[in-house]
């Protein structure tokens, strides 16, 4: 019995010093990450919130981030496809629910030109997940390497009912081959398992974290000065479903549980190595954001 549990501590260990790599990594001078805008949507926090109402409907954010690092440029998440702008049949009825900001400032090309940058400019494009208002644009990025879970593609081509609607058929089809060609991917693409480090340094770390879909991931960005600031995703919606252990409501939760043990690793990360969180839809904190051009460093 002693030996077992020797050995349960040595795996529990080994499996806490995989999670938290914070003293090996080196955050290199000149790291920078900007906050930018795809917009806002219009819904009752209840639609994601356990128990929330439904009225009033509140306008949240959908913010998508860059990060700068000496080896190369990474974006996680692209907002909402710019198709709508012109087009809001695009979306199907999703449209009409969701009241999306639709203007031209919003278009993924004019957010990133506050910072002097386009699309071609990016090394890594890392998807938190492919529903409407986080892949949309993942198409304008197929000179990029497309960082998803293999389960995420494989979820948004054919999703499990109900949890289809959120899906847009046409953003994750982007990322297909045209007819006839071996490869099925329309460009360079790392279909992952599980964690990476991108850069090898431990500063840009995509986490593995199924819960409000079936193959979600979060980024962990360590920044010289700023410190450790991990990017949700829909990991978690507002800043209160981590503080007070709030569930998400089931209605776009593959797996509440995940979604559960998603927060728990939040908030050891932030007592274990101080780490802070962005969400991409709380309208509270969104404002206090420091926005593109500024960056947090």
């Amino acid at each position: 019995m002693m030996r077992v549990s020797r050995l349960i501590q040595l795996v529990a260990a080994i499996g806490l010093m995989g999670t938290v790599s914070s003293a090996a990594a080196q955050s290199p001078a000149g790291m920078k990450m900007y906050v930018l805008n795809s917009g806002s949507l219009s819904l009752g926090k209840g639609m994601l919130q356990n128990l929330g109402p439904m009225e009033p409907q509140i306008r949240i954010p959908v913010a998508f981030f860059v990060i700068k690092h000496p080896k190369g440029n990474v974006l996680f998440d692209t907002g909402n496809n710019d198709k709508i702008i012109t087009d809001p049949s695009y979306w199907g009825p999703n449209f009409a629910a969701l009241k999306p900001v639709n203007t031209p400032d919003i278009s993924i090309e004019s957010q990133l030109a506050r910072i002097d940058m386009k699309p071609d400019d990016f090394n890594y494009v890392v998807v938190s997940h492919m529903h409407l208002d986080h892949g949309g644009n993942v198409g304008k990025f197929l000179k990029s390497t497309i960082v998803i879970q293999r389960d995420e593609i494989e979820y948004a081509m054919f999703p499990d009912a109900p949890f289809a609607g959120a899906f847009i058929p046409g953003d994750v089809g982007a990322l297909r081959s045209a007819v006839g060609v071996s490869d099925p991917n329309a460009g360079p693409m790392l279909r992952l398992e599980g964690d990476l480090d991108i850069f090898g340094d431990g500063s840009v770390v995509v986490k593995r974290s199924p819960g409000h879909t079936k193959g979600g991931q979060m980024l962990i960005v360590r920044l010289p000065n700023t410190g450790t600031i991990i990017l949700t995703g829909d990991a978690a919606y507002f800043r209160e479903n981590v503080t007070k252990n709030i569930p998400p409501n089931i209605a776009l939760a593959y797996e509440p549980a995940g979604i559960m043990r998603g927060y728990e690793w939040i908030r050891y990360m932030m007592a274990s190595e101080g780490a802070d969180f962005f969400t991409a839809h709380d309208p509270d904190v969104f404002k206090n954001y420091k926005k593109a051009p500024e960056y947090y460093d």
